[in-house]
């Protein structure tokens, strides 16, 4: 009698599993005879012994399952540089003002062949490797903002810093 009751209950539970059409699973004796929001209704035919058949009818509960999406996590590669200090001053000009940028940022490549500044996205200067400083003054129209950042560089890669954006109000 208790192996009758662990085989129907293993069995039972096999039929659950099977209900809820779990991928790379499949049980023979399980049929689907009805479906819903609720859940699956599984009939289950457990064959005892040749003359002992038993009739079982699972009703799976249905948990809705929450799926959360999030930025994974990327660590910084070692060799990319990053800001140490960056800060700026402005003297106010017809129609805008005279920014002077101060970037100043930690070397973290032994392989660089020079750094590249950016300002919007065009190359403003090349440095020699080992740099980690350089001073941009330029024009910044009134309303507009000025965006820099810098990237190591050899012949095989290429690495920045994030981007960096000002303007002089």
């Amino acid at each position: 009698m208790k192996k009758f009751k662990f085989l129907s209950i293993s069995l039972a539970f096999v039929a659950v599993l099977s209900a809820c059409n779990l991928p790379g699973r499949s049980v023979s004796p399980t049929q689907i005879t009805d479906q819903n929001p609720v859940g699956s209704i599984a009939t289950v035919t457990l064959q005892v012994n040749p003359t002992q058949t038993e009739m079982v009818t699972i009703i799976p509960t249905y948990t809705p399952s929450l799926t959360i999406t999030s930025t994974p996590f990327t660590p910084i590669p070692s060799n990319t540089p990053t800001w140490s200090v960056y800060n700026y001053t402005c003297e106010l000009a017809v129609g805008g003002a005279i920014m002077t940028m101060n970037l100043a940022w930690t070397d973290r490549s032994n392989s660089e062949e020079g750094y590249k500044v950016y300002r919007d996205r065009q190359v403003i200067a090349t440095l020699a490797p080992n740099s980690t400083t350089y001073v941009d003054v330029a024009f910044v129209a009134t309303g507009s903002t000025l965006s820099y950042y810098v990237e190591a560089f050899n012949k095989n890669w290429r690495i920045s810093t994030s981007t960096i954006t000002y303007a002089c109000q």
